[in-house]
């Protein structure tokens, strides 16, 4: 027999809940540099600011590939709830506003994903070699560098939430410029702990130069000896207990920062982006959580469920001692969730005695 709390109906409203994963604000806001306030450079500039919004709400910039969304940038400002200019330093800029439900209908129309606001935090170790003098420096979030400023804003463009260490004493006693040069990626996701993030990136740039052994004349090779060719940015990724990595080659250090933001956005919304599989939408799965023994925490789950992008109706079916079973209407897959409650740290999948996730999906609230 059903047993459901009737008092949460007034309770639901007023929980906050700490969680890991970062509510990245701002998805259906763009900011466009625009040089008059004249209609057709309006016009030229929400069309832009269309383009960036769907990316970061997708996820993925092959969005902009679609047909479907190419008809649409010419009504661009149709999609737009309230717009302003700023100016910033001398720079005028068109600043828009978004409906939030359309942005959606249109994406989903088109048919991709939508990626929720709750996303993944990245922790980038980024060290740096000068081509002035070859000295190697940690770029943090203190640093008065252009590569910070380059990091924050590709970052802020794709919707992700990347953080830079601080660099601050703790940091100081357990990383060197030599262990994420090195590219120790296990030893540095020791050292992130403190941080709290699911991916930490280890990531080195540098000129590259030209190599005397190459294939030419001896003379050639002493005129081009020490050459530059270039930057070069070597990354290692951990994500949980995944590993990945790769170089990126380009004429200029911000362009392989903002090459490798975009690759990592990418990858991202690849993993966490609802999946808008109409086969499966309306799919109702079971949550059974076994450590629910009162009704803040039921309040709580109930809450953070209903959070979920990927989530549409939360219910509470069953209510036995301490164990909670919840029915949860999907939006996307079950996989979709699983990978969106992988985000939070107060759900800890019921593991069995090899450490493996029991069959059904059994949780435990971690506070």
């Amino acid at each position: 027999m059903k047993k459901v709390w009737w008092l949460l109906a007034g309770c639901l409203f007023w929980v906050a809940l700490a969680v890991q994963a970062a509510l990245v604000p701002n998805l259906y806001d763009a900011r466009v540099p625009i040089a008059q306030q004249s209609p057709k450079a309006q016009q030229q500039a929400s069309r832009e600011a269309l383009r960036q919004v769907l990316v970061k709400v997708r996820g993925n910039r092959d969005i902009l590939d679609s047909q479907v969304i190419r008809n649409k940038l010419a009504s661009a400002e149709s999609f737009i709830s309230q717009y302003r200019f700023d100016t910033i330093q001398g720079q005028s800029f068109y600043v828009a506003t978004f409906d939030n439900q359309r942005i959606d209908e249109l994406i989903r129309s088109a048919g991709f994903p939508i990626w929720g606001s709750r996303r993944p935090s990245t922790l980038v170790w980024l060290a740096v070699e000068e081509s002035s003098d070859g000295e190697r420096q940690i770029v943090s979030e203190q640093s008065v560098s252009p590569y910070r400023e380059q990091l924050q804003l590709a970052a802020h463009q794709r919707g992700i939430a990347v953080n830079l260490p601080l660099m601050d004493i703790d940091d100081i006693a357990r990383v060197g410029v030599y262990d994420i040069w090195g590219r120790f990626i296990d030893s540095m996701v020791d050292a992130s702990n403190r941080y709290q993030v699911e991916t930490v990136v280890l990531a080195r740039l540098y000129p590259r130069k030209a190599d005397v052994q190459d294939e030419q004349s001896d003379a050639l090779a002493v005129q081009q000896e020490g050459q530059e060719l270039g930057w070069q940015l070597d990354w290692n990724l951990a994500l949980g207990l995944e590993r990945d990595s790769g170089s990126l080659q380009g004429q200029s250090a911000q362009t392989l920062i903002q090459d490798f933001i975009d690759l990592h956005a990418d990858s991202l919304s690849a993993r966490y982006a609802i999946n808008n599989d109409t086969e499966q939408q309306g799919q109702v799965v079971y949550l059974q959580f076994n450590n629910i023994n009162d009704l803040s925490l039921y309040v709580q789950v109930s809450k953070l469920l209903s959070s979920l992008s990927v989530v549409s109706q939360v219910s509470l079916e069953q209510q036995q001692g301490a164990t909670s079973l919840f029915a949860v209407r999907l939006l996307g897959t079950e996989q979709d969730l699983l990978n969106a409650i992988s985000l939070e740290r107060h759900f800890q999948r019921q593991l069995d005695e090899f450490g493996q996730p029991i069959e059904t999906l059994q949780f435990n609230w971690v506070p």
